[in-house]
């Protein structure tokens, strides 16, 4: 078991002994007579506690891996949900007023939870939660080159356990001075299949993933001089062992008739840091008029990478060429200092007029060197000794971020039924980048290049507020204007967002709707290609990417009696994404010297409806059913034409309808039955950019999945469900 799940195991185990102990003394451990300086009387305690327990069925025809990387649910035990609210109500001391234990999932399901509250009114307040994910990925269309010519399965595949959680405890929760306490943890651990290059070919070889976290945070809160402060320091400690292994013969995807194959390797990547962080911040209002709120976060961020290789095989060139090891060490550094600052203020004219302003900074530096040495040993097909090659660089990287931004914004409220708001943001980003190479074995520079780039962008926001009944509102949202994005060096994206939404209430109904249209260009120039020999393949060009999103959804909520309800929806997804790309055109694409302006097409053209039933016929029945139905038809009958366009998307369908009925058979118990059902369908396609041109199989499926479960119900008040 983990560690830390132990840890929160007795941390838990301890909690619940306390709870158990006191609930021991003051429900059960009751004297016939009590007499009226007894401190345990019927009514000290206030207990409401179930848990359901029960098995669940699978069957799964068609695709399992693609079932499993989707739902992952199996067959066997599950503890459905479970929980303990206890409130002691005694008048003298006691170790907490309320505990809140609940737990879901735990068993067959992929996910499952633990969370436990305690408190006492004026000392503490206490919140954990635990969760457990198992991951799980095997998809034969993740990429171009995916599948697994041995195992017929993706490249890139995992089957990982993730535990994550934190503590957070919070002493004097409700005086003017307060202590916050903190710890959190984050592990993924599990096997998995990974790509890797070698000698012009790709090989799926295995992998362990190994991951894990650990952060600590301690802050105090109060109120000094009227300005309500607080100040938090964290502190994380974060590692990656990931490692990438092969111990037989792999031929390899055969990219571009390539020879070559892989007879063992061992690759790991080693990764240690820390993250320190120190949050201040306040807020204070003035004279009921004024309110100023800021923040202020400081945080350096330092990792040591260590990536080790040793690979032997054959080579693709010289062909025939036995690689007896070929070793790669590459250490190195990076460190990320960052500063962020927010100052907001907001000035109420009058009860219908409010002005507020909000200034944003941003700093960061990214900073980092590495080694690398690679030494090959090889013999020729003749068995001749080749002289080794040797390869000893350094590099070094270092990015200098400086951004920030203001918003200023008004609110009118012109009567009770209109209201509407406009604002202005501006930003301006400074941005350095400088790079050093160099060759170690030869002492020569390889590479010295030092750039700056500014960059500001405006942006027109507006909104409003209309209400045309007591029963019915509409909201408005604009924002017309331009956006810049880190570490890109393109022009400023050309945005329009907009957004209306309404909600409208007709006796036992209520109806909403909206829809969201995004538009976004993106003009950039590219940079030229050259040949090994320094003669131009293909000039700067401009080159531009526009994406167009549409999202339009409706609701209904039906509550006719309190017997019956009933909700359902549908949304709308159109998605269109089309960017120049410049593409090499020739067989086998990888010794190709043509290049050529192409595009890339995605499309998405997604409908999702669903609807929930909830009824009541008789006191001892309820009865539960739903229906979800998704339904993507990507780009349609669209084919590309050119040799240098591509078009994406990927069109599916899905059904997921369920059946739940309770039954109650005793006062404290009730019987639960239901059916789940899951199908998934895929077009099959070619992809044509393959070497040779691969079939990606569909993966459909269709999964069954009945369960069966008891309810039990504990307490005072388990009768009056």
């Amino acid at each position: 078991m983990n560690a830390r799940i132990k840890y929160f195991t007795f941390f838990t185990a301890v909690a619940l002994a306390v709870v158990s102990s006191a609930t021991s003394h003051g429900v059960w451990a009751q004297s016939p007579t009590p007499s009226p300086s007894s401190a345990s009387e019927p009514g000290d305690y206030s207990i409401t506690s179930s848990v359901e327990l029960g098995v669940r069925g699978l069957e799964v025809n068609g695709d399992h891996e693609k079932f499993r990387s989707d739902l992952n649910y199996r067959a066997g035990f599950r503890l459905f949900d479970s929980s303990i609210l206890i409130e002691d109500k005694r008048p003298q001391f006691r170790a907490f007023d309320s505990a809140l234990i609940q737990t879901s999932g735990w068993g067959s399901d992929p996910t499952g939870s633990f969370r436990m509250n305690l408190d006492k009114l004026g000392s503490y307040k206490l919140d954990s939660n635990v969760r457990r994910v198992r991951y799980f990925n095997n998809l034969k269309n993740h990429a171009p080159f995916a599948i697994d010519p041995v195992s017929q399965g993706s490249s890139r595949r995992a089957n990982t356990v993730h535990n994550f959680g934190d503590l957070d405890l919070t002493i004097f929760p409700e005086r003017d001075f307060r202590i916050r306490l903190g710890y959190g943890f984050n592990d993924t651990d599990g096997p998995g299949v990974y790509p890797i290059r070698f000698n012009r070919d790709a090989f799926a070889v295995d992998s362990r993933l190994r991951t894990k976290s650990d952060d600590f945070r301690a802050g105090v809160e109060g109120k000094v001089l009227g300005f309500n402060l607080g100040i938090l320091y964290g502190h994380r400690r974060f590692s990656d062992k990931t490692e990438h292994f092969e111990d037989s013969f792999n031929p390899g995807n055969d990219l571009g008739g390539s020879s070559s194959f892989l007879r063992s390797s061992t690759r790991q990547y080693l990764v240690v840091g820390t993250t320190d962080f120190v949050n201040f911040f306040f807020q204070r209002t003035f004279v009921e008029r004024v309110d100023i709120s800021g923040r202020l976060i400081y945080s350096q961020s330092d990792s040591k990478i260590n990536e080790s290789d040793f690979l032997t095989g054959r080579a693709n060139s010289p062909p025939g060429n036995t690689i007896i090891s070929d070793e790669i060490a590459v250490p190195a550094f990076a460190r990320r200092p960052q500063t962020r600052g927010d100052l907001g203020a907001t000035f109420r004219v009058s009860n219908k007029f409010r002005i507020s302003n909000t200034f944003t900074f941003d700093q960061f530096n990214v900073g980092g060197s590495n080694t690398l040495f690679e030494r090959v040993r090889a013999l020729t097909s003749a068995g001749a000794a080749v002289p080794d090659a040797l390869t000893f660089t350094s590099a070094w990287r270092a990015t200098s971020y400086r951004r920030f931004a203001n918003l200023i914004e008004a609110d009118y409220q012109v009567s009770r039924r209109f209201g509407f708001n406009v604002g202005y943001r501006y930003t301006h980003r400074e941005v350095a980048l400088s790079a050093r190479d160099r060759n170690l074995v030869s002492g020569a520079s390889t590479l010295s290049s030092d750039e700056d780039h500014q960059n500001s962008t405006h942006s027109i926001i507006a909104g409003a507020s209309i209400k045309p009944t007591n029963n019915w509102t509409v909201w408005l949202d604009l924002e017309r204007g331009e956006s810049d994005t880190v570490f890109t060096r393109l022009a400023n994206s050309d945005t329009f967002n907009f957004r209306v939404r309404t909600r409208a209430t007709i006796k036992q109904f209520t109806l909403s709707a909206s829809a969201i249209t995004k538009d976004n260009d993106n003009p950039g120039v590219s940079s030229p290609i050259f040949n090994s020999s320094g003669a131009l393949l293909f000039p700067a060009t401009e080159t531009v990417a526009h994406t167009k999103q549409r999202i339009f959804t409706a609701n209904v909520d039906w509550n006719p009696a309190s017997r019956v309800s009933f909700s359902g929806g549908y949304t709308y997804t159109h998605l269109t994404s089309e960017a120049d790309v410049i593409v090499p055109v020739g067989t086998p694409i990888f010794a190709s010297t043509q290049f050529l302006l192409g595009r890339s097409e995605f499309y998405l053209r997604d409908s999702f409806f669903y609807f929930d039933v909830n009824a009541r016929p008789i006191n001892r029945l309820t009865i539960y059913a739903s229906y979800r139905f998704n339904d993507d038809r990507g780009q349609g009958d669209r084919a590309i034409v050119r040799p240098q366009d591509m078009i994406h998307s990927w069109p599916f369908r899905t059904h997921a309808p369920e059946l739940k009925l309770a039954f109650r058979v005793t006062r404290n118990i009730d019987w639960n039955v239901g059916y789940q059902y899951h199908s998934y369908a895929d077009t099959q396609f070619a992809n044509p950019f393959a070497v040779p041109t691969v079939i990606i199989p569909a993966q459909n499926y269709t999964a069954h999945m009945p369960y069966t479960s008891v309810r039990i119900y504990f307490g005072q008040a388990s009768g009056d469900r």
